[in-house]
């Protein structure tokens, strides 16, 4: 299930997102929204590093500001 949740979206986005959720075999514009910032972010990390690198979600303990 997709982090995000788009409740309101123009619709030229909208059919973007169908585009690609056909191509890749999503199942729902989320899913292919989701899809679409990861590629961008890991597009401009490439362009900033040289490299590609890998999108993890980062776990562990909060800490505060003191």
């Amino acid at each position: 299930m997709p982090d995000i949740e788009l409740p309101l979206i123009p619709p030229e986005l909208a059919e973007a997102l169908e585009v690609i959720m056909i191509r890749e075999g999503f199942d729902t514009i989320e899913q292919a929204a989701e899809f679409a910032l990861a590629q961008s972010v890991r597009e401009g990390i490439k362009r900033i590093t040289g490299k590609g690198r890998a999108l993890y979600a980062i776990k562990g303990k909060k800490t505060t500001c003191v």
